[in-house]
């Protein structure tokens, strides 16, 4: 597959992937603001709406690593093209349907859609560019979409209720599936194809069924009326699926997780730093969000446009760790990453205390935050698939995302107990203060398990 993948490498394979991963951003951040819409339209009790919002990230972060094992063994194009079109028929479902679970429906597949993009996008990533500065250039500029996506998200979800009506937020996708499409060419027909191992189809289910358990556990205690009889039937359904998981792979001549990957020390810091990424910055998107509309009385439109600068400043931040990343031990990028990132997330906090003003008060904080998320997503990215083989990248890209996810619904669920169902001006204080606080995190654990190298 890599010579293939390497004789289209340029402009319009780099667009294609960049795509979908613009997609797969938005609409998980885009959702958040078409809430209230979506509720007013269809009628939606509390617990649907949740479920709109959860049902694509939890079946995002339950299939990443089946996601992972089908592209080694299928070849990233394959299953590019495969996702692709699964995340277009869910979006038309979604932008069409009238009742909840049609809709809910329609999220779970896109979630199942995005799970199987990510490490597919990756794997060609790596495929078509060699470890170094072309490869570097080309992770900061699909990961500098994927974080520009999450504030963009905001951004359009303003301007699409305000021009037309929620729908609009799923009819968006089919353009930019189509440019992806369009762009990627016949790379995504071409015959070359992954390691063609065999499926680990029974350690694939325990792990998504873990997983889903997992994160709908936790999604359930977050959500205002906890039903703590579902907390404890998905806390078991997980333990028992884990336990049978980790027996199977014990047993398994050709395990989920090939045992490889965990000599990986890179991936292992990774792993961590992107779970403890989507706890502190991705949490930011939920928090402002609220804030913007809930505390400061902002509508959609303008709280999207307050979302305009941290889009923007992500976007330096992902570029810069692309300039940075071939000169600079990962360690210091990282640290210096999570650091700025953690100073910005501490502005918002004592801004939230003051009740300040936007320009004077807020605005320095969303840049701060900015500009170390996107070096942060760019550079856990790069640090996390540096050592990995061709034939394992995908798989490995898949444990970086799942980990992400995972590690964003154990923040979630500690931010919204900590909001509380009414919360104030101190809870938002608090709670970005706690985010701040995981971000400093990740600056340790790089300086105590980082390898002091540079990059190949």
């Amino acid at each position: 597959m890599s010579r293939d993948v390497s004789a289209h490498a340029g402009p319009k394979l780099m667009a294609a992937l960049a795509g979908s991963q613009l997609l797969i951003a938005l609409d998980f951040s885009i959702i958040y603001i078409s809430l209230p819409d979506i509720g007013e339209d269809l009628r939606f009790s509390g617990a649907s709406l949740q479920w709109i919002v959860s049902a694509y990230a939890i079946f995002f972060a339950g299939f990443l690593l089946l996601g992972g094992q089908l592209v080694d063994a299928l070849g990233g194009g394959r299953v590019f093209l495969a996702a692709q079109s699964l995340f277009a028929l869910a979006s038309i479902g979604a932008a069409v349907s009238g009742a909840a679970l049609p809709l809910i429906a329609a999220r779970v597949c896109q979630g199942i859609a995005a799970a199987l993009l990510v490490p597919a996008a990756l794997a060609l990533i790596n495929a078509a560019y060699p470890p170094g500065p072309a490869r570097n250039r080309a992770l900061s500029i699909w990961g500098a979409t994927g974080a520009m996506g999450l504030a963009l998200g905001v951004v359009l979800g303003g301007v699409l209720l305000t021009l037309a009506s929620w729908p609009w937020i799923f009819w968006i996708n089919l353009p930019i599936i189509a440019g992806c499409l369009l762009a990627a060419g016949r790379l995504l027909l071409s015959p070359a194809g992954g390691t063609r191992h065999s499926l680990d189809i029974r350690g694939a289910v325990l792990a998504s069924t873990t997983l889903v358990a997992i994160v709908m556990s936790l999604t359930e205690i977050a959500r205002e009326g906890t039903w703590w009889l579902e907390v404890a039937t998905t806390t078991g359904v997980a333990c028992v699926t884990g336990t049978l998981f980790w027996l199977d792979q014990r047993r398994s001549s050709r395990p989920l997780i090939p045992a490889m990957l965990y000599s990986v020390r890179t991936l292992q810091v990774a792993c961590l730093a992107s779970a403890l990424y989507w706890a502190s910055f991705g949490a930011e998107f939920f928090l402002f969000t609220l804030y913007l509309q809930n505390e400061s009385g902002y509508t959609p439109l303008a709280a999207g446009l307050a979302f305009l600068p941290l889009a923007l400043t992500i976007g330096v931040g992902n570029i810069v760790t692309g300039v940075l990343a071939g000169r600079w031990d990962l360690r210091h990028l990282l640290a210096l990453a999570y650091g700025i990132g953690a100073s910005g997330l501490a502005v918002l906090a004592y801004a939230a205390s003051s009740s300040g003003e936007y320009i004077t008060a807020i605005l320095p904080g969303v840049l701060l935050s900015g500009l170390g998320q996107g070096m942060a997503f760019a550079g856990t990215f790069i640090t996390g698939t540096r050592d990995l083989p061709p034939e394992r990248s995908g798989m490995g890209s898949a444990l970086i995302n799942t980990t992400q996810y995972t590690g964003g619904a154990i923040g979630l669920a500690l931010l919204v107990v900590i909001l509380g169902p009414k919360p104030d001006a101190g809870d938002f204080a608090l709670a970005f203060s706690v985010t701040a606080v995981i971000a400093l995190a990740v600056v340790a654990a790089v300086w105590a398990f980082l390898p002091p190298a540079k990059p190949r």
